[in-house]
């Protein structure tokens, strides 16, 4: 725990409230040591883990999450596919403070994934963007983007349509795709529908997911959710993971539910 040395003869008393938050241990006439009680974790700190303002534009003075709080609520809201508010004031956090909190606790595996993400994101929000649909995890820009809805993969040369996002449909245009089928073509394409494809929860288009992260956002009625739970992103924006559905694999882990129950109570 970092220490200061005070002198003594330099120090001036006066009858106040005692602070809730902070707490003084002197250990002998020349020694005292400041910690800071975490308002998620609840454990005294000390206070150089309140210190580093990440983020220029927050509108809290003073932090009452420790450093290490701060990181795990970082590392389990990168992915929600928006903006990550500061959990002190919800103004969101910039890319270098983002790029700070993980340095400063080595995770750099994680933030090369959070550029990743990024960059994925700003891609698919380009309406000539496509990804590949046979999950090479490639993705291209298509010029003209519906003037033209055969494309052919630049990894591994299979066709994809622009159009409906799925393999190409061999012998068909995309009318020709979209019209009534006969009995068993309809058969067969409502069985393939059920097995690649979730309803969007607002307006119940069907959306196949063909690579990038869980979060979706519908092209008909942009309603974001998760792929796996279904559940809207508008609550896990605000919350974090903690709001997912207890059986999807991006509801925390029951060592973190706690620090996530608390995150939620703050607010």
């Amino acid at each position: 725990m970092p220490e200061m040395l005070i002198d003594n003869n330099n120090i001036s008393t006066q009858d106040s409230a005692p602070c809730p938050i902070y707490t003084c241990q002197i250990s002998n006439k020349n020694e005292i040591k400041v910690e800071q009680s975490c308002t998620v974790c609840m454990e005294s700190k000390p206070c150089i883990d309140f210190e580093t303002q990440y983020n220029s534009d927050c509108t809290h003075s003073t932090r009452t999450i420790c450093n290490s709080c701060t990181y795990e609520y970082l590392r389990n809201n990168w992915n929600i596919g928006s903006e990550i508010s500061c959990p002190e004031c919800s103004i969101p956090l910039s890319h270098n403070a983002i790029k700070l909190i993980l340095f400063e606790n080595g995770d750099i595996t994680l933030y090369n994934r959070y550029i990743q993400f990024e960059l994925n994101r700003i891609l698919e929000q380009n309406l000539e963007f496509v990804w590949c649909s046979h999950g090479c995890g490639s993705g291209q820009l298509n010029e003209g983007a519906t003037m033209n809805n055969t494309i052919e993969c630049v990894n591994c040369h299979k066709l994809t349509c622009f159009t409906h996002k799925c393999p190409w449909h061999d012998g068909m245009t995309c009318e020709e795709y979209d019209m009534p089928r006969t009995n068993g073509q309809l058969h067969a394409s409502e069985r393939w529908i059920k097995v690649h494809t979730k309803e969007c929860p607002t307006c119940h288009s069907h959306i196949e997911k063909s690579e990038g992260c869980d979060h979706m956002t519908c092209l008909k009625c942009k309603h974001e959710f998760c792929w796996e739970c279904l559940v809207p992103y508008s609550s896990i924006k605000r919350h974090g993971a903690y709001l997912h559905d207890r059986k999807c694999k991006h509801y925390p882990a029951t060592e973190t539910r706690n620090l996530f129950k608390r995150f939620i109570d703050l607010f």
